[in-house]
């Protein structure tokens, strides 16, 4: 699939979230004043829908305006659709945050007073706020909205209906190019929509075949194509198994099935599978572009298949696609980025055929405009890039809990004075009858001591709960500002290397070594996500079938060069071996154990790796000719901070977290982990892991 998609499709992507799941749910209906006409609604919101996804946007809007004048009565729940349709409409489409804000006011003003009757469409308001003041770039307004709303729905709403709001979230990480977090969020979402019983065509096949695409896209421009292919092929036989209860939706069916093969077909080519890669897209386009379907989606296919034929040389059939992009470009209706987006690749192609047909001028004419278009769209977007949605959520649920310590902390002091003019009274009683108790004086030096060890608690009390909250505050600021300086650098090396990937005059060495450090950097950028994550119990940890014996051999290539700069070789045997795990997890723990052996390995030497099937579970080994482990710190190596810290042979230094954390991740796969010192020198680390 080609870049432009990240940012072209986010848009309609969550307006489709927002309608379909507002068929699928609506709102719950209680008896009001003014009855609601759900059946009409409801259809009149589905053809408007249908009018946007076949590129009519402006018919679209006049239909539902149509429509709703001529609805007698509507009742609330009527308005609430109506406004959730504009207020998407203006943040999507047209581009008028101002108006989306007012329309978004409007439904708070229909829900006001009967929010608990109404529960999900109140949680959906908050979400449509939040996502107004994101596009207005007011980002921590936006994300203290979503998590008010993801809250009350938590609190409120059944599993099925939480779908939208899992599957939103994980929209909104996709847009901010997170797409390794994006994909728990939509497999939430497929979860809690498996929980649906209904017989509804929503939640029955638009939805989880949607998730099931987005799952996939994310796999896709996480540069894992494995995984994207098993979910597109997923998504399509979803398709073919879930349509036929409902024939009267042939035309969303086979849409959604056109948009699937432009998918498969531009993953297809980066695959360099350029037969089937053709055949998907011209299938994708056959569908698609024909009136009443999705003709924009055609038009992506198009794109592609034009990058296709750019690979292949097909000079003439490239130049006609590109054209006829162009002028389809031209003629939209609407004014918002989707345009923009389609425009800045058709520069780009344009500026690739001007090259092929040696005609620079033209090139970099095009180049220069490809340029212009991308600062101006990468400039509106950077802002939600910055943000991280956990620290925000996290920030604002501290901030909940800190709100409730306050009110708890005004409670105690209430009691306190309390029992202060308690004593006091029971001092003044005790001074009246002094004359008559000879033990008076004693009782209230005693009492007058118990107030004040009462008062000195108190202040103690007050000043250890500002100490803590300056603490936390204080590791939450460097905690971000650790995130933010990691990433900053990572981020620059990995573009850095994108970009000297695009040179053709690279040789294969060269480009093997600059994947090897584009990969890299964004198995940094993954491990500096996860220091913002709690740890995974083995219940939480996701995981899925990977074939153990390609990652193995993708770990050696990436520690050769390291192996090398001691003169050292790594050799690997491996059976073919299909394993559940968690493959970014596990990669860690292989990357530990391998470095690990050229760290304590002398030059010269031989470091071998072997993967074997034994019983049910499958044996990996790391072993290496090093200095071996003593004995005195056997049983302290798998120890965080332990004190069995020893420098590698050429004098690397070691921090002792390698091991304690490859054993947390092999715990929580089942499986374990141990060592064997070799009979001649060196020593054999051992994984095992569940088949």
């Amino acid at each position: 699939m080609l870049p432009y998609l990240n940012y072209k499709m986010i848009g309609r992507l969550i307006l489709l979230s927002c309608l379909t799941c507002m068929l699928l749910t609506g709102c719950q209906h209680y008896r009001t004043q003014t009855p609601d006409h759900t059946s009409v609604t409801d259809s009149i919101i589905d053809r408007a829908n249908t009018l946007l996804n076949t590129g009519r946007i402006n018919d679209a809007l006049s239909h539902l305006d149509s429509a709703y004048n001529k609805l007698q009565n509507p009742g609330p729940i009527d308005l609430w659709k109506k406004y959730n349709f504009k207020s998407n409409f203006y943040l999507n489409y047209q581009i008028i945050p101002e108006k989306a804000n007012r329309y978004t006011d409007s439904m708070f003003t229909v829900l006001k007073g009967n929010e608990s009757a109404h529960k999900n469409c109140y949680a959906q308001t908050m979400f449509a706020k939040g996502d107004v003041l994101r596009a207005r770039k007011s980002f921590d307004e936006a994300f203290e909205n979503y998590y008010k709303g993801l809250e009350f729905a938590e609190k409120n709403l059944d599993t099925c209906l939480f779908t939208n709001f899992s599957n939103r979230l994980g929209l909104i990480r996709y847009a901010q190019e997170e797409y390794l977090n994006a994909i728990p969020y939509f497999k939430k979402a497929l979860h809690e929509n498996s929980h649906c019983t209904g017989s509804d065509f929503a939640e029955q096949f638009a939805v989880p075949q949607s998730i099931y695409n987005n799952i996939a896209l994310s796999f896709e421009k996480a540069d894992k194509p494995d995984s994207a292919l098993h979910y597109y092929l997923k998504a399509s036989e979803f398709i073919d198994k879930r349509s036929k209860p409902f024939p009267e939706k042939i035309v969303f069916i086979e849409t959604s099935k056109g948009v699937i093969y432009g998918n498969l077909g531009g993953l297809y080519a980066q695959l360099h599978h350029y037969a089937e890669a053709e055949k998907y897209l011209k299938a994708s386009i056959k569908i698609n572009d024909q009136p009443g379907y999705a003709v924009e989606d055609a038009q992506t296919a198009k794109l592609k298949l034009a990058n296709l034929y750019l690979d292949l040389n097909r000079l003439d059939e490239a130049n006609s696609m590109i054209n006829e992009l162009e002028l389809n470009v031209s003629s939209r209706e609407g004014f918002n980025n989707e345009n923009s987006y389609m425009l800045k690749y058709i520069y780009d192609l344009k500026s690739r055929y001007f090259n092929k047909r040696n005609d620079p001028q033209n090139a970099y004419q095009y180049l220069l405009k490809y340029s212009a278009i991308s600062d101006s769209l990468n400039t509106e977007i950077s802002g939600l890039k910055n943000v991280d949605i956990d620290a925000a959520f996290k920030h604002s649920e501290q901030q909940h809990k800190l709100n409730l310590m306050n009110r708890d902390n005004q409670l105690k002091t209430f009691y306190l004075i309390a029992a202060i003019v308690f004593i006091i009274l029971a001092v003044s009683l005790m001074f009246t009858a002094r004359a008559n108790l000879k033990r008076s004086h004693s009782n209230v030096e005693k009492l007058t001591a118990l107030n004040k060890r009462i008062t000195d608690q108190n202040e103690q009390m007050h000043l250890t709960l500002a100490i803590l909250e300056q603490s936390q505050a204080e590791n939450a600021r460097m905690m971000k500002i650790v995130a933010h300086d990691l990433r900053t650098p990572i981020g620059a090396i990995k573009m850095v290397a994108s970009l000297m990937l695009q040179k053709s005059v690279l040789s294969d060495e060269d480009k093997e070594l600059l994947d090897m450090v584009k990969r890299s950097s964004k198995d940094c950028l993954n491990l500096v996500s996860e220091m913002l994550q709690p740890t995974q119990s083995p219940e939480q940890l996701e995981k899925e079938p990977e074939e153990l014996d390609k990652m193995l051999g993708y770990c050696v290539e990436q520690l050769k060069l390291k192996a090398e700069g001691k003169n050292q070789q790594i050799t690997i045997q491996t059976e073919q071996l299909l394993v559940p795990i968690n493959s970014e997890k596990l990669w860690r723990v292989m990357s530990n154990l391998i470095t690990n052996a050229i760290k304590f390995s002398p030059n010269n030497t031989t470091i071998q790796i072997s993967l074997i099937k034994k019983e049910n579970n499958a044996i990996i080994s790391v072993k290496d000719q090093g200095i071996g482990i003593p004995d005195e710190i056997k049983n302290k190596i798998f120890n965080q901070f332990s004190e069995a810290q020893r420098k590698g042979t050429a004098g690397e230094q070691t921090f002792g977290l390698g091991l304690s954390i490859s054993t947390q991740i092999v715990n929580a796969h089942g499986g374990k982990i141990w060592f064997e010192n070799n009979t001649d020198k060196g020593v054999t680390f051992y994984v095992e892991l569940p088949l």
